[in-house]
């Protein structure tokens, strides 16, 4: 219910913090399958955020494993259709904690579901592609080998800028990749190259730095931006020095928009009641 409720209501908010955006490739995305959309990750909790609110069905996401320290956040994250994964970084002990959460992604696997998995491994504010990891590789062979016909979207969304709202976004899914793509499905090294090397090549096309389309969502946007200016400038005052040399200014900037632009309208409507 509460994923439910945010993916709409965040949905909205994403109106007056994207000027305009591109989609290409959404009939690559079966509509009854398992899916795993395997993404280039320029730009930390947006990048799930945006995907969760584009694509229709629900989307298990793979986050850093080290935001799920506490039982509580755990618990959230959770009902927020999160699950952890672990780098050699947050500890060696953790990575056996991998396999865990490989096993609940075959069982939204096998129930048809989706899970989002980024396939660098690491976030950076890049404009293009970091090398791959093996984890994408070794969850896809793993299900396939199981038996599960999940499908892999090769999955790109890239920014036209990474500090300031009113940006530009173009998404692309490319051709899936399919287990029928793959003679043998046993988690091998040779397979796990193999099958690296195709995403790599999808990933490649689907990375751009060409923002040269346009449609008719500047105009919405640069009309409310005259009315939430204010929450704009406030905001990029409080969120810019904090996140400075990471790559949360967007995640930041865009969660406390979440919660400041209601009250903002509710302060400006009741200052209009009370004029008129």
């Amino acid at each position: 219910m509460l994923y439910r409720f945010l993916k709409v209501y965040v949905g909205i908010i994403l109106k007056f913090f994207v000027k305009d955006i591109k989609i290409n490739g959404m009939e690559n995305i079966p509509a009854d399958k398992a899916v795993m959309f395997a993404s280039f990750h320029p730009n930390s909790f947006l990048d799930a955020i945006l995907l969760d609110c584009i694509v229709d069905r629900p989307v298990w996401s793979l986050a850093r494993g080290d935001a799920f320290k506490r039982d509580w956040v755990r618990d959230l994250l959770h009902k927020l259709y999160m699950m952890p994964i672990y780098r050699i970084s947050e500890g060696k002990e953790n990575l056996d904690k991998n396999d865990e959460t490989f096993e609940k992604c075959s069982e939204v696997f096998r129930n048809k579901g989706q899970v989002l998995i980024f396939s660098e491994g690491l976030c950076a504010n890049q404009t293009g592609l970091l090398p791959l990891k093996k984890g994408t590789a070794r969850l896809a062979l793993q299900t396939w080998s199981e038996g599960i016909d999940v499908t892999v979207i090769p999955t790109a969304l890239n920014y036209n800028q990474f500090t300031h709202t009113g940006k530009k976004i173009v998404l692309n899914f490319e051709a899936p990749i399919r287990k029928e793509d793959f003679a043998d499905h046993q988690v091998t090294g040779t397979n796990v190259l193999l099958f690296n090397r195709q995403l790599k090549d999808s990933l490649e096309q689907a990375v751009t730095r060409d923002f040269s389309f346009s449609t008719w969502r500047p105009v919405l946007y640069y009309l409310a931006f005259l009315v939430n200016f204010p929450v704009y400038v406030l905001l990029g005052s409080v969120v810019r020095p904090k996140t400075k040399g990471t790559v949360f200014f967007d995640s930041v900037y865009l969660a406390t928009l979440i919660f400041a632009l209601p009250v903002y309208w509710l302060i400006v409507f009741a200052v209009l009641m009370f004029l008129f």
